[in-house]
């Protein structure tokens, strides 16, 4: 079970120093807020409410730290069975179910709201959670594409990055006199 989980379902990626697998769910994430909540997602950025303030933790806890145990046990035992997909899922549907409250929130207000509101939302019937989860638009063939366009726009920042160093080289040193 661990050796897939950290193969199959990606979760060794999401720790590795860089993090790389994180970004890409972050970015997988935004364009999902994005294209399914519009206004929320204006909100947040007018707000700089950022999506790795709050969702980070959704991906690398897969909501075991979010909601208490019997929720939280509802939604790994999908992940179980299908993978990270429940996770981009389950936030949306967050997301979707708080999108009038959040909207009348400064970052502040957003913050304390994730924290205290959200989590207990559900304690009374996970599956409420797993319902909405599911009628979530989920594309599995453009979150494909996003996962190329992500690695594309990456390569092309670490040759930026390598292409920065090399001239930084080439420059002539100045010794103190």
């Amino acid at each position: 079970v661990f050796v897939r989980l950290m193969q199959e379902y990606r979760l060794r990626e999401l720790f590795k120093p860089s993090m790389a697998e994180l970004g890409l769910c972050i970015y997988q994430f935004e364009y999902m807020l994005q294209e399914q909540l519009p206004d929320l997602n204006t909100h947040f950025r007018s707000q700089s409410f950022h999506t790795s303030m709050y969702a980070s933790s959704w991906f690398l806890t897969l909501f075991l730290t979010t909601f208490p145990l019997p929720v939280a046990t509802r939604v790994f035992d999908i992940f179980m069975y299908e993978g990270l997909e429940i996770v981009f899922r389950v936030g949306l549907a967050l997301l979707q179910v708080n999108q009038a409250e959040l909207m009348q929130l400064d970052m502040e207000g957003m913050s304390q709201y994730f924290q205290r509101v959200i989590p207990h939302q559900f304690d009374s019937c996970p599956d409420k959670l797993v319902l909405k989860a599911y009628q979530v638009k989920y594309n599995p063939k453009k979150m494909k594409r996003l996962e190329k366009e992500y690695a594309a726009m990456k390569s092309k920042e670490m040759e930026e990055q390598i292409e920065i160093k090399a001239s930084c080289e080439r420059l002539p040193r100045l010794t103190p006199r």
